[in-house]
């Protein structure tokens, strides 16, 4: 393979977008020095990834997921509170390189990409082991102190809200009563809303007559004390009619201001009808009012109190008509179609829908507003949403989405207030899909939007499992450890059959353990989850997409379970391991010189009675009995070998002679069955320990 390895769709890429290095090489200068790292006092995430870009040239994004992967190994993880690698003691480069293979190994992708992830895992795992000899473990002081899951669930339970209680019971309680008053609008009433709550705007597009308006001056009911502006524009609109008249007396002293007092400077939320008609005279101030909240007048500088602007139209603005920077001004777009269905329709006609009324307890004050603000600068963004938040960012870019760098950083904001709102610390995925009418270019693209959204909560939404890398890891029974469980020690190179049964079916063990945590994670998240959207102020309901998901993770674990718990069986006793190994033989596939019946090996104990080919292959006990009655043929069904499950163990790990077991046999016979047994020996391989059946692919 040349220097320069091409990406690995899936792997080393992921929808074009680099993902890992693509050079083996690279995989282990990085993890020899986070080794390396580790062993002189400590290293970051940040100074991993800097110390291999400054050594390798590689590209940040590449070993930023390479640093990512870290803690799937489960012998590895980044300390939440230094953000210091910390690193099992009992691992070196030789087995972190292993469980990033088994990891890679065991991910989906394309047939024809097969022989080059192969090859890709391969050279990692040969150029580790022999940059092993030269790197040091990490100290025997390095060990895992992050939580268990169930601890750190515990721990953010425990942890104060941002905000008082009441504010998100309050919050609770205006989302209700808007959505007893405005009908098939529950995506309008939480959008607009929480828009209003971090300080933007609204753009509310639909034809006449569909409550735009009265939403309006309902959400500036929900503010206390609130000034409300409305005024319909229309392109001979005077800029008197919206900023209030200039004021005479001033004039005569040389001062040119105007009165606002009542009209848009003055105003906490304001409604704006046919806003796209605005003309040229009114743009700019509106610009710098809605954006800076400032009003420009002379040589007056005043702060305006606009909590938010809402927008209404009955079309996008023309393309070409110069609006595009108010357009953007708007950080949730909303369509408002009339009503669809009856029972809405009749409560609306028949005047049943009761108007929106807050007693003065129940609006939000000015301290309120204050409080989520402030606390809104204390919500975090973890690493998944990080992660997901710049898929949907390359995914923009891709798609023409055209969101600038100002709404991207509006619509955090907008995100952490509402979870600041609802007393959370930090983001969750579930928030993101809070973004759907943020992200969409134009309404009529909310669909597009969504599906981005929901593409990456059905990924991240369902706890990751590595199941699949540990079952690959079986095979050299490297199975990572269990909570409060030690490394094994590495297998003797010679150990006998009896030592090599009891470390697979400890190590069997250990993998159906994580299974079970996998289980239990999946069951805790989904009902986090659900009792996430329960208790979401701003999600009205969780997507299917996301309850499918969890279905599909839940049986894919069901069918690993049942093969895991298979396997286990079949390492039971030496009587089920001498059958497995017998019956993983080859069947006789064809008749001719080499396959036929040679003798009959029987292993009571085992229940197990099966001829052998003079190639070593498998003839089940029915074939034997058609053979010899259509042909009669009883040579090598009067030759039987009977042994048990140990002996034949023994046999197999060397510790017994074949001429021993023959010892009975007639000579005429004894050379052929030599050859049968010997062949089927050496089919075996001598591994004496079934190997791990294939996982059924998800």
């Amino acid at each position: 393979m040349s220097e320069q390895w091409p990406d690995i769709p899936g792997i080393t890429a992921s929808g074009g977008q680099p993902r890992l290095p693509a050079k083996p090489d690279v995989v282990v200068k990085t993890l020899c020095t986070a080794l390396v790292g580790i062993g002189n006092g400590g290293i970051t995430r940040a100074a991993l990834v800097d110390r291999v870009h400054a050594a390798t040239g590689e590209s940040r994004q590449r070993l930023e997921g390479l640093a990512g992967w870290l803690p799937l190994s489960r012998v590895a993880s980044w300390n939440e509170d230094t953000g210091q690698l910390e690193l099992h003691p009992s691992t070196d480069l030789g087995d972190l390189a292993m469980r990033y293979a088994a990891w890679v190994g065991s991910q989906p992708i394309p047939a024809d990409q097969v022989s080059l992830l192969e090859e890709y895992v391969r050279t990692i795992v040969e150029e580790a082991m022999s940059a092993a000899r030269s790197t040091p473990r990490p100290p025997q002081t390095a060990s895992l102190s992050a939580p268990p899951p169930a601890e750190a669930r515990q721990k953010r339970a425990k942890e104060e809200p941002l905000v008082p209680p009441g504010i998100a019971r309050k919050l609770r309680g205006i989302v209700d009563k808007l959505d007893a008053t405005f009908l098939e609008r529950r995506l309008h009433n939480r959008a607009s809303l929480l828009a209003l709550l971090s300080g933007n705007h609204v753009l509310l597009l639909g034809p006449p007559g569909t409550a735009k308006s009265m939403l309006a001056r309902a959400l500036c009911g929900c503010f206390r004390e609130a000034n409300y502006f409305e005024y319909l524009l229309s392109r001979f609109t005077h800029p008197d009619e919206l900023f209030g008249p200039v004021s005479i007396p001033g004039l005569k002293e040389e001062d040119y201001r105007r009165l606002t007092l009542g009209f848009l400077p003055q105003a906490h939320v304001a409604f704006l009808d046919e806003i796209f008609k605005a003309n040229s005279a009114i743009l700019n101030s509106l610009l710098t009012l809605i954006n800076e909240r400032v009003f420009h007048h002379g040589r007056h500088r005043d702060v305006v109190p606009l909590i938010g602007l809402i927008g209404a139209s009955n079309e996008l603005p023309d393309p070409e008509g110069g609006l595009e920077a108010l357009f953007d001004r708007f950080l949730v777009r909303l369509a408002v179609p009339p009503l669809a269905e009856a029972r809405a329709f009749l409560s609306v006609a028949t005047g049943r829908v009761s108007p929106l009324e807050l007693d003065h307890e129940d609006q939000l004050s000015a301290e309120d507003l204050a409080t989520v603000r402030d606390a809104a600068q204390h919500v975090t963004v973890p690493p998944r949403v990080e992660d997901a938040l710049v898929g949907l960012w390359r995914i923009g870019g891709r798609r023409d989405w055209e969101i600038s760098d100002r709404r991207w950083r509006q619509a955090v904001a907008m995100l952490k207030l509402g979870v600041a709102a609802e007393g959370r610390r930090r983001l969750d995925l579930l928030d993101l899909l809070l973004l759907q009418p943020v992200l969409a270019p134009t309404p009529d693209r909310i669909p597009e939007v969504r599906d981005a959204i929901l593409e990456r909560l059905g990924s991240g939404a369902v706890p990751q499992h590595d199941l699949r890398a540990q079952w690959l890891l079986l095979r050299s029974d490297k199975v990572a450890p269990v909570p409060g469980e030690p490394l094994p020690p590495p297998p003797p190179s010679r150990s006998h059959w009896p030592q090599r049964m009891a470390r697979r079916r400890a190590n069997v063990d250990r993998f159906l353990e994580h299974h079970a945590e996998a289980v239990q994670r999946l069951a805790r998240d989904r009902t986090d989850l659900e009792a996430q959207a329960d208790r979401h102020v701003w999600i009205d309901a969780l997507p299917v997409q996301v309850l499918s998901a969890h279905i599909e993770a839940a049986r894919d674990l069901a069918r690993i379970l049942e093969v895991g718990e298979g396997y286990r069986n079949q390492l039971e006793t030496s009587a089920t391991v001498a059958r497995a190994l017998v019956m993983a033989l080859p069947e006789r596939s064809r008749r001719v010189y080499g396959h036929d019946l040679a003798c009959t090996l029987h292993i009571p104990e085992a229940q197990v009675r099966v001829g052998l080919t003079l190639a070593g292959e498998r003839v089940p006990a029915e074939s034997v009995a058609d053979q010899r009655h259509t042909t009669g043929d009883l040579r090598g069904e009067n030759v039987v070998v009977e042994m048990q499950p140990d002996e034949l163990l023994n046999w197999l790990a060397n510790a017994v002679e074949t001429t021993t077991l023959l010892a009975h046999t007639p000579a005429w016979a004894a050379r052929n069955a030599r050859t049968a047994l010997e062949s089927a020996r050496r089919l075996i391989g001598g591994q004496l320990v079934p190997s791990p059946p294939e996982l059924p692919r998800p």
